[in-house]
């Protein structure tokens, strides 16, 4: 016996002629023409292809207006086709023409069963029963679905697409800010209406953050990320190693025998730290500041226990009577480098030239290191992994945060006005710290976080 679905799709074919508006939708919906459509669709896999003809059809059955029908094709279906249905068919297909497109942002979820979802905008709530969705989502993930009210549970059409916590606000400015060109209003009394009639919105942000995603820029605290290598010729060894004695930000490493081939012998290479102890003044003019567009990594130092220091290691500096190389993770910091070490060393040392690493090529690299089987004699006491990583974060709720306007975790708490951005903030760490315990990773609870900054939510 047909479903309804079906009942409805064969309707949809008996009608020809509402078939011209399907390359309309695809190029709303996915930015391609229908030909680039049906060739990405062959040569995807089985169920991304599934998923996106049933973001098609979700749309062109439910939001699409057809000019041909004065109205959409469920409705329609409804007023000319009602005898087809039976009377809770029909209840289903009325509560889904009804329905929109919307980011909700998960509560909760009950793996098997469903779970709690709550409109990024209404802030309407509910039970979504699904569930294959809640054996993939995670608490505090944003989702973006068809939810439809039926006998006091939610149901989703179409397909859910995933993001995350730290997409939130960019959402939210996005849509708030459509809405309000749209209608000339903000408030969430008008956002039905919105969210059917401009559902195309909704894939142009989703397109936006994907491509946001691919072409990410990740920064250091001095420029963006680039692998540099800065070489000098040496013209004096121990004048270099008697000066380094005075600067307190080389720290000695190690010595190591390097084998020099021209030579045809073994010379002593003496490895340092880089750090900006004692240089935080001269590192202010190449300071990263107002980032928006990219994710700002950190790289400070840590003590025998593991705990972060207020020094960040700026490079490794290696050197021997013939060579002298130092590895920095920014152009900005490798020229810097080049005018510094000029001041200190003088004439002992000649600069050569800067070498910027191939980023895609070290990342795959190491991906295939990474992938390498590893051996469970190497593998670190879990206890141990536990207590750093505890550490680490507790830390930062000490630390400045660009997100948190500058402030501290602790200080932002303190203020009104910025303590929703700590309870997002924590949500953020709550959703990734979710998904590495759902895809088997070592991580820590949220609650000691919430517990030193006093937070509930």
């Amino acid at each position: 016996m047909a479903t309804f679905e079906s009942k409805v799709s064969d309707i949809f074919d008996e009608n020809p002629r509402l078939a011209r508006n399907i390359p309309v939708v695809i190029r709303k919906i996915f930015n391609e023409s229908e030909s680039e459509f049906r060739r990405r669709l062959r040569n995807e896999d089985e169920e991304v292809a599934m998923t996106s003809l049933m973001q098609l059809f979700d749309i062109l059955y439910i939001d699409f207006y057809f000019k041909e029908l004065n109205g959409r094709f469920l409705n329609w279906v409804i007023d000319r086709y009602s005898s087809r249905f039976t009377k809770p068919e029909l209840d289903e297909i009325r509560a889904q023409s009804e329905s929109h497109l919307d980011f909700y942002e998960i509560q909760d979820v009950f793996p098997g069963k469903g779970s709690v979802i709550k409109s990024l905008i209404t802030g309407e709530e509910g039970f979504l029963r699904d569930v294959s969705s809640s054996r993939g989502l995670v608490k505090w993930d944003i989702i973006l679905a068809r939810c439809y009210r039926l006998h006091d549970d939610y149901y989703s059409t179409g397909s859910l697409s995933l993001f995350s916590q730290s997409e939130k606000k960019y959402i939210l400015d996005r849509i708030e800010a459509a809405l309000s060109e749209k209608t000339g209003s903000s408030s969430s009394a008008d956002y039905a209406d919105f969210a059917k009639n401009h559902w195309d919105i909704f894939f142009q942000i989703g397109r936006d953050i994907q491509r946001k995603k691919i072409n990410k820029k990740y920064y250091t605290n001095y420029g963006e990320l680039q692998l540099c290598e800065v070489r000098f010729q040496v013209k004096d060894l121990q004048a270099v190693l008697s000066e380094i004695e005075h600067h307190e930000d080389f720290n000695f490493v190690e010595t190591k025998l390097r084998r020099v081939k021209k030579k045809k012998r073994n010379i002593m290479r003496y490895r340092f730290d880089w750090n900006s102890f004692g240089i935080e003044k001269e590192l202010e003019a190449i300071k990263t500041e107002n980032l928006d567009d990219g994710l700002l990594l950190m790289t400070s130092q840590l003590d025998v226990d593991g705990n972060p220091l207020n020094i960040e290691l700026l490079g490794d500096f290696y050197i021997d009577p013939f060579l002298c190389r130092l590895e920095t993770r920014s152009l900005e910091l490798a020229e810097f480098a080049v005018d510094h070490f000029s001041q200190i060393f003088g004439d002992a040392l000649v600069f050569k030239r800067i070498i910027k690493k191939n980023m895609n090529a070290l990342l795959k690299s190491r991906a295939g290191k990474a992938s390498a089987e590893p051996d469970p004699s190497e593998a670190p006491d879990p206890a141990l992994v536990q207590n750093m990583m505890e550490k680490y974060y507790l830390d930062l709720l000490d630390k400045k945060t660009p997100a948190l306007n500058n402030l501290t975790p602790r200080e932002a708490r303190q203020n009104p006005e910025t303590l929703p951005l700590v309870i997002d903030w924590l949500k953020g760490m709550e959703n990734v710290f979710e998904r590495d315990r759902l895809n088997g990773k070592e991580t820590i609870s949220i609650e000691k976080l919430k517990k030193a900054l006093d937070i509930e939510f």
